[in-house]
């Protein structure tokens, strides 16, 4: 009996090892894709990273809800990981447990032991609170309360008050237990015993601060959590779920962090700190903004643009790739900075528009319209334009090229 149980156990564990090695293989894989040799190309590629994740997303697909549930983990983990060297860089964060391998000058060297130990003690357990922030809802007895016992329910569909309580009772509970009892920590791959207590040491040390990310994330708490929290309200609204989703709304996540924070249901500070990141207009949103000529006067017509890059100089300015000039698509563009005074998602740029003609808004935006699937019920003057299509033409697909 004892030797069948043992047996039993030492499977499950090298599963629980098979799966941890896995999950790490995956956030290392995405660190390779939005982390850079320095800070400059770090920010570079993780705009690129987040861009294209959101371009992904076609605001018309029956089933978004569902992309959008698949694509959200690996967002909020590099958007944390954004936040979280802010927070460094600006002296926010005084946690002594995460600072203690952290040196500026080997952040982005993969080479050196203080990169290795700061990313198996900070960034892969903030990765992994935020990949499997919501692993929970996989667990059979909630597919059961979202899907029905017959499986004939919609699990995006807006839940009952006590549908809902339940829900997150339970995702809370399953999902602490995964990645304490699923994952856990790795093994020791030293020999000497003081190398494999250290090693061990270290690891429970890692689980502990990854495990209190999820727990306080889960609070009211503020504080160290707030670097997977915030994310996740962000990424609620950019990958929503909802079957009522409209791309229009995208701009309203960065103002539901601003809300939290004035109620200080999050920390201002690390709010503020956020926003200087994202801006007001996230990335992969199709801005819409006056032309304006080479000396500065405003056109009577719009061009489309990107929202391509990080750390946007205010957080009503966004910095985008301009993809038409002259109400003419092109493969490739500059990327310019769009003032609050030409966003026309903002009524005082689009005043300056009402004043032109209609028969002339009318011909510009059948000139944008063209292959581009704005459909004729579309405003004369539009608050947003729908860029994936334009992206997923492959010679549109590079908007961070070297032209300035």
């Amino acid at each position: 009996m004892y030797k069948k149980y043992l047996v039993e156990h030492l499977s499950q564990q090298d599963l629980r090892i098979r799966r941890l090695n896995n999950a790490i293989d995956v956030c290392l894989d995405i660190l390779s894709l939005s982390e850079g040799e320095d800070y400059e190309s770090t920010q570079l590629k993780s705009a690129k990273f987040l861009t294209t994740l959101v371009l992904f997303s076609p605001e018309n697909d029956k089933k978004l809800a569902e992309l959008h549930h698949r694509l959200k983990p690996a967002y909020k983990a590099v958007l944390g990981l954004r936040l979280l060297d802010k927070l460094v860089t600006d002296d926010v964060i005084k946690n002594a447990y995460m600072m203690k391998d952290y040196d500026a000058d080997k952040r982005y060297e993969p080479d050196t032991t203080n990169f290795e130990c700061y990313t198996q003690a900070v960034i892969l357990p903030i990765m992994l609170a935020a990949i499997f922030q919501d692993v929970g809802l996989q667990h059979p007895s909630l597919i059961q309360l979202l899907e029905g016992e017959e499986g004939n329910k919609d699990r995006f569909r807006l839940l009952e008050n006590q549908e809902r309580a339940e829900m997150l009772a339970l995702n809370y509970q399953h999902t602490l237990d995964y990645l304490k009892n699923g994952l856990g920590c790795q093994q020791a791959g030293a020999e000497k015993e003081q190398e494999i207590t250290a090693f061990d040491e270290a690891e429970q040390k890692r689980l502990k601060f990854q495990l209190g990310l999820v727990l306080d994330a889960n609070s009211s708490k503020r504080g160290t959590s707030e670097i997977i929290k915030i994310p996740q309200i962000y990424s609620s609204v950019i990958f929503s779920t909802k079957r009522d989703y409209q791309r229009k709304n995208l701009p309203t996540a960065s103002m539901l962090i601003a809300q939290l924070a004035i109620k200080k249901a999050i920390s201002p500070e690390v709010s503020d700190v956020f926003m200087s990141i994202v801006g007001r207009f996230p990335l992969g949103f199709g801005i819409t903004y006056i032309a304006q000529d080479q000396d500065g006067n405003e056109l009577d017509f719009y061009e489309y643009a990107i929202v391509s890059r990080l750390n946007p100089p205010e957080p009503t300015q966004a910095i985008c790739r301009l993809v038409t000039k002259k109400m003419m698509f092109l493969p490739y563009g500059i990327t310019d900075v769009i003032k609050k005074s030409q966003n026309l998602h903002f009524q005082a740029a689009r005043r300056k528009l009402i004043k032109i003609d209609p028969k002339r808004l009318a011909e510009v935006m059948e000139k944008l319209s063209h292959n581009y699937g704005v459909g004729n019920n579309k405003p004369l003057i539009p608050y947003f334009w729908e860029p994936n299509e334009y992206f997923f033409v492959q010679g549109n697909q590079n908007l961070w090229s070297s032209r300035k």
